[in-house]
């Protein structure tokens, strides 16, 4: 027992050790496409990688996935086995889904803690059901954030702020704004780029009252901008465009100005530079000796955090674009693929209709997630743009404010179960046990007992998990205690925000020829049948099988227990309804009260529903009559029935109902090759393979085109062994 909540409270600390680290998880789904018909299935191949180093994270063996209407509320949901940070599943688009926007997220029960997770928008279309087009509504409403540069602005000084402004929609705007002095005196007018930014420069030496007046069609809109502080510090990265180095300036207000600071200059992989400052100065930061990429210059006073700049050195490499030749229908078409050595990568190939918004690995890696819909294309994203959306973003920090507690623990080996037991009458402590089991042909059973308040972890192999699973505080015949499970998905989603889905004559009639050709494809496809995990009926060791064909067939199953199963007492009284566990081995002075297991089809039970059930329902009695452990909760032997459906018989199980979704079996490789028979061929996806490895310095990729005709677009989507995104498009016509 003193070992098992040894392991418990340094779990605890590891974890806690995981958060103030920063130790965050994020997720992509490489998707074979974001503009789908029903009828079709929506591939996808995750990535879970570390925030701090991009190298693929080993933390959670399961993602959970679900598919989100415009309102926010799930039309569906699956979870898939991951290892190693990767995994690949799928979604099969019903024709239940009506025509719509969607949003596909992903994350991991890690990731639940920090309230994180992959989101990308899916248009899904049903062409067997009325649809109205969407209708814009005609007020713009503007949505505005700004920034201070450096977080601070020190009363007397000049400081620089970055504004940002977009519609309802997500989309970039450009309306005539200015900026304000107290009083309504016109300070500058705001220059807007095309992504919707503006930088501004402020003075603080007469003017502390600034707003930001949006022309609009009816009034102006004015909105404050921020004030400046009596006692702080300001921070700002100025680059050179000549050369291309950072002076980084350090301001502070007057009662500051003698004290000293330190600078800290962090990458993703930890601090890189480190050097002292005055509150007054300006530093020289050499372009060539940083690393390239997203960098933070954090100012620290007194060794606290007092302002941090996140900005973006170097150039921005463009996604690889390649341009292959003309193919005719049904040509083999070659890729090697050549990845450093260590790289795991995922390949799609598919007709490109011009609907489609995928988002590459490198891209996503970089651009903050309330940018994603400004409808950025490859070569958008320069290093003067990332730089205003990492100054905008300047929360999302390398080491962010670490959490001193966390609710959900890591998936790491297993599934994890949670709850909490209360009572509105009696104590609840570390004494209060509780016990999780599965109605199946597998018992997949767990034990444990409750923190101090409370709160339980029971462990599960999803393999075997299913939605007729129960939670059960044991030793509480009177029912004092109730356990409220924590729910396995997330809660609750925002309604999302996005443009109305309009259909011209062009569009209708592309649907029409995939919707005809989806359904000849369907109609030839042949569903291989996935059989579900399966394992031996686990041997417990002294266990005793009483298999009830090999005897007389009593008529119930008391009269059963007691002409076959000497190991447990049972009353001929038909009112009373117990077990009574006869334990061997046991000191004569041991007068413990403990609970014997009750298993009916592997799920918890209580004696009353075994006596009651038919004796010509079950295939056996396993017994074993000797005191046993799970984890650090002990029970006075098993009695476990076996029934021949394996379906509990009548009854349900005893405990707290818990509906688990079952883990999505082993990923597919879908490939288009040259049929034996006459089959149609009309499929526009040719090629999908999830799970690459590289072995060596390439891989081949081999797939034939099929008789539908257009551009088809091969998306690479990969990570090498460095924690670096791979990303590569490629196109070709068939004729």
């Amino acid at each position: 027992m003193k070992r098992i909540l040894t392991y418990l409270l340094l779990l605890c600390i590891s974890l806690t050790g995981y958060a103030q680290q920063n130790i965050e998880e994020q997720v992509y789904l490489h998707l074979n496409a974001t503009d789908l018909i029903v009828g079709e299935a929506l591939y996808f191949s995750s990535y879970t990688t570390s925030q701090v180093t991009g190298q693929l994270s080993g933390l959670s063996s399961l993602l959970y996935v679900e598919l989100l209407d415009e309102e926010g509320n799930p039309v569906h949901q699956t979870k898939i086995a991951q290892k190693q940070g990767r995994g690949a599943g799928k979604i099969f688009l019903s024709t239940d889904l009506v025509t719509g926007r969607y949003q596909l997220v992903a994350y991991t029960r890690w990731m639940r803690n920090f309230n994180s997770y992959y989101s990308q928008s899916v248009t899904i279309v049903n062409p067997y059901k009325t649809y109205q087009n969407g209708v814009y509504e005609e007020e713009v409403i503007y949505d505005v954030n700004f920034e201070v540069e450096g977080g601070f602005w020190p009363q007397g000084k000049e400081a620089n702020v970055l504004l940002h402004i977009k519609d309802q929609y997500g989309r970039a705007q450009q309306p005539k704004a200015r900026i304000l002095a107290k009083g309504g005196e016109k300070v500058v007018d705001v220059e807007w780029d095309a992504y919707g930014f503006a930088e501004v420069t402020l003075d603080a030496t007469s003017v502390v009252d600034y707003q930001l007046a949006i022309e609009t069609e009816s009034a102006f809109r004015f909105i404050d901008l921020p004030k400046p502080c009596n006692s702080c510090t300001g921070l700002s990265v100025e680059r050179d465009p000549l050369t291309g180095d950072y002076q980084v300036q350090v301001t502070s207000t007057s009662d500051l100005s003698n004290q000293l600071g330190y600078l800290e200059i962090w990458d993703q992989t930890g601090k890189i530079q480190g050097m002292p400052t005055t509150l007054n100065t300006n530093t020289l930061l050499v372009s060539a000796d940083l690393p390239a990429g997203k960098l933070t210059v954090k100012l620290l006073v007194g060794g606290a955090v007092q302002n941090t700049r996140v900005f973006w050195n170097g150039k921005r490499e463009a996604i690889s674009q390649v341009v292959l030749p003309q193919m005719s229908k049904k040509e083999k078409v070659t890729r090697v693929l050549d990845y450093p050595v260590g790289s795991t990568l995922s390949v799609s190939v598919k007709k490109v209709y011009g609907y489609d918004q995928p988002e590459s690995s490198a891209a996503y890696r970089i651009v903050p997630m309330k940018y994603r819909g400004l409808s950025l294309s490859s070569d958008a994203l320069s290093g003067d743009l990332l730089d205003r959306m990492m100054w905008l973003s300047r929360s999302v920090d390398i080491e962010s404010d670490s959490i001193q507690m966390v609710k959900y623990l890591p998936e790491y080996r297993s599934g994890v179960v949670q709850g909490v037991v209360t009572s509105s009458s009696k104590l609840v402590d570390k004494n209060v046990n509780v016990a999780l089991s599965f109605q199946s042909s597998d018992m997949e059973i767990d034990a444990t007992s409750v923190s101090d308040s409370g709160v339980f972890f029971l462990k599960y192999n999803p393999d075997f998990a299913n939605e007729k699973g129960v939670v059960r505080v044991l030793n509480d015949p009177t029912g004092d205690y109730q356990a409220t499970i924590y729910q396995e998905y997330n809660e609750a989603y925002a309604p999302l925000s996005v443009m109305p889905l309009v259909f011209d004559t062009i569009r209708i009639e592309q649907v029409a020829q995939r919707s005809i050709a989806n359904q000849i494809e369907n109609a030839y496809y042949v569903v291989d049948t996935v059989p579900s995990a399966t394992r031996p009926y686990p041997v417990v060791d002294e266990m005793i099988s009483y298999v009830l064909a090999d005897y007389t067939r009593f008529p119930s199953m008391r009269d059963t227990f007691i002409e076959l199963v000497y190991q447990v007492g049972v009353s001929k009284n038909e009112n009373k309804f117990a077990f009574n566990m006869r334990i061997v081995d046991l000191p004569f002075s041991d007068k413990l009260d403990v609970e014997t297991m009750v298993l009916l089809d592997g799920a918890s039970s209580t004696a009353e529903d075994v006596l009651k059930l038919s004796p010509y329902l079950v295939e056996r009695i396993d017994v074993m009559n000797k005191r046993f452990f799970i984890g650090d909760v002990m029970f006075d032997g098993i009695i476990s029935i076996v029934t021949y459906e394996h379906d509990g018989g009548d009854t349900e199980p005893v405990g707290e109902s818990l509906s688990l979704s079952e883990v999505q079996p082993e990923s597919e490789i879908v490939t288009t090759a040259l049929p034996t028979e006459k089959a149609p061929m009309f499929n526009d996806m040719l090629y999908w393979n999830p799970l690459i490895y590289t072995d060596s310095s390439n891989a081949t990729v081999e797939f034939f085109t099929s008789n539908v005709t257009g551009i088809f677009e091969i998306q690479i989507e990969g990570v090498d062994k460095a924690g670096n995104a791979i990303s590569e498009t490629s196109r070709f016509e068939v004729k």
